[in-house]
C-alpha cells in the first residue's frame, strides 16, 4: 500500500532542493559580479531551471534571496557559537573570537574554492541589500548574544567602532577566500585569518 503522503514528501523534499540549488547559484554568481550584475533569470539559467520565475517562484524578491543565504550560512555558526558562549567567556579576545570564529571555521569547513565571504562583500556594498543582510546576520539568538557578551567589555569611548567590525570581518574573509580560490593563499590557512582578525578588533576596540 503506497503511503497517500509520499508524493507530497517527494514534492516538498523537491522544492527544498530547488531551493538550494538556486541559493547556491545566486552566491556564486553575486560573488563574482556583484548582485546588480545579476537577475533572477540569469540565476535559474545558471541553475539549469527551465522557468526564469524559479528564483522569484522559490524564494521570492532578490532581498529574499539575500536573506536567505544569510540564513543558510548562520544555522551551522550559530551551532558552534552557542557551544563557545557557554558559561559566558571572560577575557575580552575570548568574547570577540565568538563573533569571528564561527565564521573563520565555517568557511574552512566549506572547502575551496568557496563563494560565501565575497558574497557577503558585494552585498555589504549595496545601500539597501545592506540592511536586509546585516538584520539577517545580527538578529540571530546566538548573535545577538555574542554581540551582548562583547558589548560589555568596550569601553564607551570605542563602542562607535562597533560598527567597524563587520566591516573588517567581511572584507578581511573575502580576501583571503578570494586568494586561496586563486592559489594565493596557503590550505588549511583560515585558522590563521581568525586569528589575525580577533587581533585587529581587540586593537581597534582597545580591550
Amino acid at each position: 500500500m503506497v503511503d497517500a503522503a509520499t508524493p507530497r514528501r517527494r514534492v516538498r523534499a523537491d522544492a527544498a532542493a530547488t531551493q538550494a540549488l538556486l541559493l547556491r547559484t545566486a552566491e556564486k554568481l553575486f560573488a563574482e559580479r556583484g548582485v546588480h550584475a545579476v537577475s533572477n533569470r540569469q540565476i535559474a539559467e545558471a541553475a539549469g531551471q527551465g522557468s526564469n520565475s524559479a528564483v522569484g517562484y522559490h524564494i521570492g524578491t532578490k532581498a529574499d534571496l539575500v536573506a536567505a543565504i544569510i540564513r543558510t550560512h548562520a544555522v551551522p555558526m550559530d551551532l558552534y557559537r552557542a557551544r563557545m558562549l557557554d558559561g559566558v567567556p571572560g577575557a575580552p579576545r575570548a568574547r570577540i573570537a565568538c563573533v569571528v570564529l564561527p565564521l573563520t571555521r565555517h568557511l574552512a569547513e566549506l572547502g575551496t574554492p568557496s563563494w560565501y565571504a565575497r558574497c557577503s562583500a558585494q552585498i555589504l556594498i549595496d545601500p539597501v541589500l545592506r540592511t536586509v543582510a546585516v538584520r539577517s546576520a545580527t538578529s540571530t539568538p546566538a548573535m545577538s548574544r555574542a554581540m551582548e557578551v562583547l558589548l560589555e567589555v568596550v569601553p564607551p569611548a570605542a563602542v562607535p567602532r562597533i560598527e567597524m567590525i563587520g566591516h573588517l570581518i567581511v572584507h578581511t574573509c573575502a580576501d583571503h577566500e578570494r586568494d586561496l580560490a586563486a592559489g594565493h593563499a596557503a590550505p588549511g590557512s583560515w585558522p590563521r585569518t581568525g586569528r589575525l582578525l580577533i587581533d585587529a578588533i581587540a586593537d581597534l576596540l582597545t580591550v
